[in-house]
């Protein structure tokens, strides 16, 4: 017999009593009060629902009626689960996380698998779902980011009309030459965000005023409009969207908290993940705009020019000799500048 000592509470009261119970070797059970001895329960066999087992805290035993006990007893409960060959799982853990090799052998299985799941998983996820979206939701993400900027930190254009024209004209080639991707040509004032180019996951693509401006031959800006191309080719603003979603779920999956301290510890690496994810993004389409150049006769140090060109305006910026304008976003998650340029150069006097 295996007697275990605890509260019991009735289910219908919130009293508690001093009970002890005794589980006998035909796993029949009995109750009694600890002070009068007074049989509160009595059942032929041990169908009771017990809680898992977590470190040193309290047990409870539910009957079927209702009734529960508590108790601190955990080994004592423990040895009535082996009387009774009930194959409790809560012992197993209790095995696992009270030896520290097994706690360490746990936490390195989570950690590769999770580095598996951000580094091959997410992004290969993401790239099915980027591509079974219907057009309706690249075009709805479209509207929402545009309006957005448009909101927070870009303005109507201001470029003469006979620039905006010569400029659309100069790209214009690039355009018809993607028919199926419904690509759409903008103009805005960047402001703070200074020379820049970005493509939206739908296929409209944003030069500001400033990148225009800064261009020494429209050429350059066919080169960075070719770049541009290679995002919508490759989805990578819509993979992107999806991958930053995917990895907030994967955190919660192997947290089960994507808040608190579970954002202490996870939050640098995911912002290295997703900085990973934009350089590799970058490369492709550079890969892409390389590629366009040289089979349409375009110089590809047209693009390292221009890119040298806004590298030495963040510099100058950086050390406090900015000519008024904001700091320049367009670098800031491409691979290195230096390389990029080099790759380029290196293209045009291979020509």
């Amino acid at each position: 017999m295996i007697t275990i000592r605890g509260k019991w509470f009735d289910g219908k009261s919130s009293a508690q009593t001093d009970v002890v119970l005794k589980v006998y070797d035909t796993d029949a059970l009995q109750v009694e009060r600890i002070d009068n001895g007074e049989i509160l329960c009595r059942r032929k066999s041990f169908d009771l629902r017990v809680s898992d087992r977590l470190a040193q805290t309290p047990r409870l035993l539910n009957f079927p009626d209702g009734a529960v006990m508590e108790t601190d007893d955990n080994a004592g409960v423990d040895r009535i689960l082996e009387q009774i060959r009930r194959d409790h799982w809560s012992l197993w853990v209790h095995l696992l996380e009270t030896r520290k090799l097994y706690v360490l052998t746990a936490f390195v299985i989570v950690l590769l698998i999770g580095t598996g799941m951000v580094k091959f998983g997410v992004p290969a996820a993401a790239g099915w779902v980027a591509v079974a979206l219907p057009d309706s939701m690249y075009d709805l993400a479209d509207r929402q980011t545009l309006d957005f900027l448009d909101k927070a930190l870009l303005s109507d254009s201001t470029l003469p009309q006979a620039t905006e024209e010569r400029v659309r004209g100069h790209l214009r080639p690039a355009i018809d030459a993607h028919p199926d991707l419904g690509l759409e040509l903008q103009f805005r004032k960047g402001g703070k965000l200074g020379p820049n180019a970005f493509a939206l996951p739908g296929g409209t693509i944003v030069f500001t005023d400033e990148m225009v401006q800064m261009a020494g031959h429209d050429e350059e800006l066919l080169a960075v409009m070719a770049h541009e191309i290679g995002h919508v080719v490759h989805r990578h603003g819509m993979r992107r969207m999806v991958q930053d979603s995917m990895l907030s779920f994967a955190i919660l999956a192997l947290t089960g908290d994507a808040s608190g301290v579970s954002e202490l510890f996870l939050g640098l690496p995911v912002v290295l993940t997703e900085l990973a994810y934009s350089r590799a993004f970058e490369r492709e389409a550079d890969r892409y705009a390389l590629d366009y150049l040289l089979a349409n006769g375009v110089s590809p140090e047209r693009f390292a020019d221009i890119l040298a060109r806004i590298d030495q305006q963040h510099k100058a910026q950086a050390t406090g000799k900015s000519d008024g304008q904001g700091w320049t976003g367009y670098l800031a998650t491409h691979p290195p500048t230096p390389e990029r340029v080099k790759s380029f150069r290196e293209a045009g006097a291979a020509e």
